[in-house]
């Protein structure tokens, strides 16, 4: 009797350590699929805003979506099962993105290819107005000076003398109107199938202190005492960007660009073209020392290779960190 409480009791102190594993692999693997199922919802955006697509909507989705893994990630080891409950709430919503995406990718085709249509037609059409202008203007302008002319008289006074014949003729004129309406079309032209392009692609990454400056950083601060700042982004790149800022802590000894250490906090958003993001950040620091530095590093989710890259930016403050008192 005794023998098989013994062993009751010992299996029971095992079943709880392994109870705990299961559920922080659950949590792992719910927030992984989670971001899988958002890093095929932004290819999906990807694909709808290159076929003309209208995919503000599509944006603000997922990234509701991303702002949902970041908090399950919070909750990972404190609250297994809220974890779980917003990562599946994230994978939902990346479910609807896919959904709703070819939708919006067929529409845009269409509009894409009605506006082709209309302005290739506008662009013939003014070229053929063009030339009907110039081969047959000069005929159809005579004719109609004369007809409003039909019942002038006209009388010579006096000898006969040798008089400048104007330099700017009917056939002048056309030829002008001609020249106009081709500059008016390759200027259509070039802005339908050229403008829009971006000469240099560049993304921006920026750190701001507390106040939202860029000066006003802070310089101390104790252990265990989070320091608030902000971290600024700006699409320039000419597409929809999927991008993952990274903080790090480190110190004089700490290799950078990238840091090879594991990241305290992590920032994820999908950015449109033109866009920026500025974003609070609570950062602790928990050992004190002095020359601490805040890394933070841009990184970008690669559509092709379908892994998440180092975008080769990023910035970093100084602190002195304190024990408390």
């Amino acid at each position: 009797m005794f023998k098989t409480a013994v062993i009751l009791l010992l299996a029971l102190s095992l079943a709880v350590p392994i109870n705990r594993v299961g559920a922080s692999d659950s949590e792992a693997q719910a927030i992984k699929d989670a971001r899988e199922e958002a890093q095929k919802a932004f290819e999906a955006l990807l694909e709808t805003y290159n076929a003309g697509g209208n995919v503000s909507e599509l944006e603000a989705t997922l990234n509701e979506a991303l702002s949902l893994i970041s908090q399950a990630e919070m909750e990972v080891g404190k609250n297994p099962e809220e974890a779980e409950r917003l990562a599946s709430e994230a994978g939902r919503l990346a479910q609807e993105v896919l959904g709703e995406a070819p939708n919006v990718r067929d529409e845009g085709l269409m509009r894409r290819q009605t506006a082709t249509i209309v302005t290739v037609a506008s662009i013939a059409g003014l070229v053929v107005a063009g030339g009907l202008v110039y081969f047959f203007g000069p005929d159809i302008l005579w004719r109609l000076w004369v007809w409003l002319r039909r019942n002038y008289r006209v009388k010579v006074k006096g000898s006969a003398r040798k008089t400048e014949t104007s330099c700017f003729t009917m056939e002048h004129a056309c030829a002008a109107v001609l020249a106009l309406m081709l500059i008016i079309a390759a200027v259509g032209a070039y802005q339908f199938f050229v403008g829009g392009r971006i000469s240099e692609a560049f993304s921006e990454l920026g750190v701001l202190g507390p106040g939202m400056k860029l000066a006003d950083y802070p310089k101390e601060t104790v252990a265990g005492e989070a320091v608030r700042l902000y971290a600024y982004i700006g699409n320039h790149m000419g597409k929809p960007m999927y991008y993952t800022v990274m903080i790090k802590i480190g110190d004089n000894e700490t290799a950078v660009n990238p840091a090879p250490v594991e990241p305290v906090v992590k920032l994820e958003r999908v950015m449109l073209h033109d866009e920026n993001s500025t974003s609070p950040v609570d950062i602790t620091l928990t050992k004190p020392g002095l020359n601490q530095r805040i890394i933070f590093e841009l990184w970008m989710y690669n559509e092709t290779t379908r892994q998440v890259q180092y975008h080769e930016r990023w910035c970093q403050i100084w602190v002195n960190v304190t024990a408390p008192p």
